[in-house]
């Protein structure tokens, strides 16, 4: 019998990038191949002899990075033993992200580059992503995010159709410039047939102040109405406007936790859940829809939410650009033409002021075509992106490294 191959991971949060790329695809080679891996999952350095801590182990992979100046990856570099880096977003935010000034004075991207340097596997979530880290690294390969469809949050039925299109906006804090592509679609959309659902709502976080005069960095908690979430809001709600105006008190009052009891008007807003609830929006969203603005930061984004509609049987309209221009095949083409194979509607940037409202209109109308985009998109990502299909290629590139074939 073969010795077991004794891995640890490290990654970067317990939620979010680090439960998708660290801690979900580990814990299932853990379960599933227990006979040949056994996988500690540590999120943090332990105390004391370091260098012995690491020697127990024949493979380590790391999320983004494990320090600043990356001693503690030229000791593990020092013991022979190889290390997988993995990135699933650009370290370079770009102007457009919320927090670009932030990574620019801190120079977020320095240490993640030196640790990719160091590496002697990279990993990734799309080929685009894949051909731009060659130039840190010629060692790289491809794991999409993959969703395990035997969790519970996954299995979780629909809650029943409604009159109106369901059109859910599942996104994080950061997407502010993407939803602005968005702006007067609550004026487009047919408010008697459509309601947009917005997941995610959240009104906790902190606002960094910098003095230029001294340099100093302050921060204070954030007032509810501070919240970005508040400026999604008004996008698809057109200012409120598109709300009752009891609907709009209730909005107004910012209980957490609590799901906007106001299921038949033009706009629904849900609040933010665990990761391991976070699925469970997709029960009241018929279809999703995931604006783009393009620059650097998101051409190399992942097929993430491709595959999270896939596995929860929802529509997707997405942006035609990155990631969502590998796999996905559009419904409509240009001119009109239908390709019943689709497996999504999508969306020029040339036509954002238009085409978004279109399709959802279209939807309303057409729930035959909702259904088989449904279905196509369903059966595409079962065969492609379930963790099942993914770990084991992970297992097979994780086999040779160690048996340095």
């Amino acid at each position: 019998m073969n010795k077991k191959i004794k891995m640890l991971v490290i990654p970067s949060d317990h939620s979010g990038c680090g439960f998708y790329r660290s801690v979900n695809p580990h814990q299932y080679i853990a379960q599933r191949y227990s006979d040949e891996f056994d996988v500690d999952i540590v999120y943090s350095m332990p105390n004391g002899d370091l260098e012995s801590f690491f020697k127990q182990y024949d493979l380590i992979h790391i999320h983004k990075q494990l320090d600043r100046d990356c001693r503690i990856m030229d000791m593990i570099k020092f013991l022979g033993i190889p290390v997988i880096v993995d990135v699933d977003d650009n370290f370079k935010l770009g102007d457009d992200h919320p927090m670009s000034l932030t990574a620019k004075k801190e120079r977020w991207h320095e240490p993640i580059i030196n640790h990719l340097k160091r590496a002697d596997y990279v990993t990734t979530t799309t080929p685009i992503f894949a051909n731009m880290l060659k130039k840190y690294n010629k060692n790289v390969a491809v794991f999409p995010n993959a969703i395990n469809p035997n969790e519970e949050q996954f299995a979780l039925p629909k809650t029943p159709p409604t009159d109106r299109l369901r059109v859910g906006i599942i996104c994080g804090s950061s997407h502010l410039k993407d939803l602005e592509l968005l702006n007067g679609i609550a004026k487009q959309i047919d408010k008697d047939k459509v309601q947009f659902v917005l997941c995610g709502f959240d009104t906790r976080g902190n606002r960094t102040i910098y003095n230029q005069a001294t340099g100093e960095k302050t921060t204070r908690p954030i007032l509810p109405e501070e919240s970005v979430w508040c400026d999604y809001e008004k996008i698809f709600t057109d200012n409120y406007n598109n709300v009752s105006p009891q609907h709009k008190e209730f909005l107004m009052k910012y209980m957490p936790n609590v799901d906007d009891p106001f299921t038949n008007e033009p706009y629904r807003r849900m609040w933010t859940r665990d990761i391991s609830k976070y699925a469970t929006h997709y029960a009241n969203v018929d279809v999703l829809i995931a604006p783009l603005k393009e620059n650097d930061f998101n051409v190399v984004k992942s097929q993430l939410k491709e595959t999270e509609c896939g596995f929860t049987h929802t529509a997707f309209i997405a942006q035609n650009f990155g990631a969502y221009t590998i796999d996905l095949v559009p419904m409509i083409e240009k001119g009109g033409k239908i390709n019943e194979n689709g497996t999504a509607l999508l969306v020029d940037s040339s036509k954002n002021h238009k085409q978004w409202a279109k399709y959802i209109n279209k939807l309303a109308e057409d729930r035959d075509m909702l259904k088989k985009l449904q279905d196509n998109l369903a059966t595409f990502v079962e065969e492609n992106y379930s963790v099942e299909k993914v770990c084991r290629d992970r297992v097979e590139l994780y086999k040779k490294i160690v048996n340095k074939e």
